[in-house]
């Protein structure tokens, strides 16, 4: 199996954001539809299709929905995780398959499905493929007026052990990865872009910055892309391209030289 092809956006939020994924359809619906192949579509994180404590009738819309895209479309979808995702069931319920030369939770057939933190993964496209390292996330920085494992997770801070997979992942494969996906950035690449990086001084607020800094120093990339920050920018410096509205179309073989570790 390969894809035709693969765009990726930023934070869908359950159905809040969705509309980006309606402007796909209303831009190339007619191509995708006729195109028999699988396609792909892959978000950044804060997905945020399973969050209540038990599926309900919001869930199973959304279900509906993807099932039906893909049914008209052939788009698939992937998402990194994000900050905004109830892991309780995201790690519990869900079952793990192969995908791609790693692991997937899916959330049934043809249904969405979360990559694992620290997964590598080569995507095959009809025009070749192209190898992706997933690392979601992200400190939630309204959390002390969440309720725990209610509206917020603490697995939202990924464990060391998942940081710890990326970069012997990164290791197995001379440290080259074509493509990096995750929700927030990494710490160097967030203090300059941003006047105010962190929000306050909650504690773990800069975890997940700084692990991702780790994997951005052990790494050869050539494009890095993430959600969390709801701005569209891309940052050639860094090679990286921050998506929220925006949906950008992923060739088999990305353009420029890796960034250098």
């Amino acid at each position: 199996m390969a894809y035709s092809r693969v765009f990726i956006t930023g934070d869908i939020h359950g159905d809040y954001d969705i509309a980006k994924i309606d402007l796909i359809q209303e831009k190339i619906g007619k191509e995708l539809a006729a195109d028999p192949a699988d396609k792909l579509l892959l978000v950044c994180g804060d997905f945020g299709m399973i969050f209540d404590a038990r599926p309900n009738d919001w869930e199973r819309k959304m279900q509906a929905y993807y099932h039906n895209l893909y049914d008209t479309t052939g788009i698939k979808v992937a998402t990194c995780l994000g900050n905004h995702e109830n892991y309780d069931r995201i790690y519990t319920g869900l079952p793990v398959t192969d995908w791609c030369g790693d692991k997937i939770r899916r959330t049934g057939r043809d249904g969405p499905g979360y990559l694992v933190n620290g997964g590598y993964y080569t995507i095959p496209m009809t025009a070749g493929a192209f190898t992706l390292l997933a690392m979601g996330g992200a400190a939630s920085h309204d959390y002390p007026y969440r309720k725990a494992h209610v509206s917020w997770w603490p697995q939202e801070i990924p464990s060391t052990a998942m940081l710890l997979t990326a970069l012997q992942n990164l290791k197995a494969h001379g440290g080259q990865v074509d493509r990096i996906i995750t929700h927030t950035i990494p710490y160097s690449m967030k203090v300059k872009l941003f006047d105010h990086p962190f929000e306050d001084s909650l504690p773990n607020i800069r975890t997940v910055e700084r692990q991702l800094q780790v994997i951005d120093d052990h790494a050869r990339y050539t494009q890095w892309f993430a959600g969390h920050h709801h701005v569209d920018i891309t940052v050639p410096e860094y090679q990286l391209t921050l998506l929220y509205n925006g949906v950008v179309e992923l060739l088999a073989r990305p353009e420029g030289k890796p960034q250098k570790a």
